[in-house]
């Protein structure tokens, strides 16, 4: 019997394709397992890499970031990680040929944002619990802050145009005795006249000559520092204008009401102006008689001399003399208007002046405890992020991380709970953190003080705003003006008086809030009357030399428990910084404590992201028969490629 072996051949071809069939399906699903297991791969590798974050600014900062030397070592890393999955013996044989990083952030990078993220995550998840200010309460208090701030440079030119007012009184008043001592020269050479006593009136004619001809020159400095106060008065209603969006309604009104003694002084001066300027010409008319008087007397000597007898030369020279007399005394012109010197009390305009300049020779003496001793640390300006990176990025567009109110003031806290400041007992290289946020220089004292000097601005400003608000306070600050100025000058001038009492009451006050808080206590930041704690009595006392006493104790007075402490104020300050500036300069301090035990530290060489891009080249295993190879196009190999990021 003839057997035929089609059937068999048929079916083995079947065969073979169902199996080659079979084949590519498990080799295509089998690569699409190891995309995957490649891709699982690169984003562990990360996972490993990014385990790696700095221990120390974690322990001391809570802060995540990967400290690197270079990008090549990263890339390193990342290939031992990858190929720890890659050398398993699996179904999914691979090679890893490359890894690539395509972005790499630092934690300094684009202003200092990402540190921004770092922070306010970090406080969002609860670590934010017990804070002094609520963050929705940010914008109000920023308002308070800014405000405060603002009526100090309008009370400083309210002082400066104190100044030019004291100085044109004190224009006035050189004029005023100028035509008083005419006056009384004047009076001497009638009387001598009358007297026939020739000697005399040449010795009061050229005292008179003499004073009045000084006359026209102190005329022209009263102008000039009249002209002198009306720019001064222009120039503050301006800075009314610019600074009016910082102040409340109710304040703007109060403080453009507080500059109406001005201008009611001003205008009654303009007045007493032209009394001045018309005796001027007054003046002159009087010399001019002097002279016609001097020619008279000098014609009587002269007679009495060419005529022999001694009897008929005596009676020329008295009737000469009379004729000189009456003329001085029917034309001589007399001053009509008021002349008023200043009669008040002096010592106390010192004393007030004394207390401006307290401050003067610096603050951190005046309002430290004493025996406290400044910290001399100094910040090492070369690599540090503030210097580096804003050179570098100034033209980068900035993500607004961190810049609304109510992150700022998340970040502040932060702030307050990890950098020191000059009442902190933590020992770092640099004592005065906080200040250094606020200030930027390089040394402590100077920060210190720059800082002292805002937070007195501040004070300064709002227990003037209380003083302006106290209808007793404004009483005791007017009757010290009567006492100061007199009963004399202009009317307007006990108001200005009284202004300029108040401004000095509020420095004084403000000293006095700093020494409490530079103790450990606290000062509220909108005080009432039970807050107060300097009088009238303690601004003179200053004035000579003697601080009120504190309770050094607790740091505290009578009415202080309430209120924010001299760090809760670092904080309310902080809120005016700009933000990408805080945050730059918090990565230098970042930075400089952690140099300080670890040499070397860059903050600039510390990831926040890290972005890659793997390639690798797999190995078929179902491919292996011919057919198979064949129908796959004879590819020996495949490439995988897996995208990777990883960001703290």
């Amino acid at each position: 019997m003839k057997r035929s072996g089609e059937i068999t051949v048929f079916l083995s071809m079947c065969t073979l394709c169902v199996w080659a069939l079979l084949c590519v399906m498990l080799e295509s699903a089998r690569t699409a397992g190891s995309r995957y297991y490649f891709q699982v791969a690169a984003n562990s590798g990360l996972d490993t890499l990014f385990s790696r974050y700095h221990r120390r600014l974690w322990d001391e900062y809570r802060i995540f970031a990967l400290e690197y030397g270079a990008e090549e070592d990263i890339i390193r890393d990342l290939e031992g990680y990858i190929n720890e999955y890659l050398s398993v013996d699996n179904w999914y044989p691979a090679r890893l040929e490359s890894v690539d990083v395509t972005q790499l952030i630092g934690i300094a990078d684009d202003q200092g944002s990402y540190l921004a993220q770092e922070v306010l995550d970090f406080m969002k998840a609860g670590a934010a619990a017990g804070m002094f200010l609520k963050p929705e309460e940010g914008e109000r208090f920023l308002k308070d802050v800014t405000e405060g701030g603002s009526i100090h440079a309008l009370s400083g030119l309210y002082d400066d145009q104190g100044r030019e007012v004291r100085k044109l009184e004190q224009a006035a008043e050189r004029l005023i005795e100028n035509i008083q001592e005419q006056e009384r020269m004047g009076q001497k050479i009638e009387e001598a006249l009358e007297q026939g006593d020739e000697q005399g009136f040449f010795k009061a004619a050229k005292s008179f000559r003499r004073t009045t001809e000084k006359y026209s020159g102190l005329m022209r400095k009263y102008e000039k520092q009249a002209l002198a106060l009306a720019d001064s008065q222009q120039q503050a209603l301006e800075k009314i204008d610019e600074v009016q969006e910082d102040l409340q309604e109710d304040r703007e009104a109060l403080f453009r009401q507080r500059w109406n003694p001005y201008n009611d002084y001003i205008a009654q001066d303009g007045d007493r102006r032209k009394e001045f300027a018309a005796w001027e010409d007054t003046a002159e008319s009087n010399l001019m008689l002097l002279e016609e008087t001097e020619l008279l007397v000098q014609e009587s000597g002269d007679t009495g001399k060419e005529n022999g007898s001694e009897e008929d030369s005596a009676e020329e020279s008295e009737e000469s003399l009379e004729a000189a007399a009456a003329l001085w005394k029917s034309q001589y012109i007399k001053c009509k208007f008021a002349l008023k010197a200043s009669s008040g009390d002096k010592e106390k305009q010192n004393l007030l002046d004394q207390v401006k300049r307290l401050t003067e020779g610096g603050l951190t003496e005046l309002v430290m405890p004493e025996g406290t001793m400044i910290s001399s640390g100094t910040i090492t300006a070369e690599d540090m992020p503030s210097q580096c990176i804003s050179a570098i990025e100034t033209d980068k567009l900035c993500s607004a991380k961190g810049n609304s109110l109510p992150e700022r003031v998340l970040i502040n806290e932060y702030c307050g709970h990890y950098f020191t400041n000059a009442l902190s007992t933590v020992s770092h290289p640099v004592q005065y953190e906080l200040e250094y946020l606020l200030q930027g220089a390089l040394e402590d004292r100077e920060n210190l003080e720059k800082t002292l000097t805002e937070l007195l601005a501040v004070r300064e400003g709002m227990n003037l705003i209380h003083i302006l608000s106290d209808a007793q306070k404004r009483q005791e600050a007017k009757t010290l003006a009567l006492v100061i100025t007199g009963a004399a000058g202009l009317t307007p001038l006990v108001e200005i008086t009284a202004c300029i009492i108040m401004g000095v009451w509020a420095l004084g006050e403000s000293i006095q809030d700093l020494r409490i808080l530079m103790a450990g206590g606290k000062v509220p930041l909108w005080k009432q009357k039970g807050d107060w704690s300097t009088g009238l009595d303690n601004i003179l006392s200053m004035g000579r030399g003697q601080m009120p006493d504190i309770n050094t104790s607790t740091g505290q007075q009578k009415g202080e428990e309430r209120g924010f402490s001299y760090g809760q104020y670092l904080k309310l300050l902080l809120l005016k910084e700009n933000f990408q500036t805080k945050h730059l300069r918090m990565l230098d301090l970042m930075q400089m404590n952690i140099r300080w035990q670890e040499p070397g530290f860059s903050i600039k060489k510390c990831a926040y992201r890290v972005d890659i891009c793997g390639r690798a080249c797999g190995k078929h295993l179902f491919f292996a028969l011919p057919i198979v190879e064949n129908l796959a196009g004879g590819q020996d190999g495949y490439y995988l490629e897996a995208a990777g990021e990883k960001a703290y």
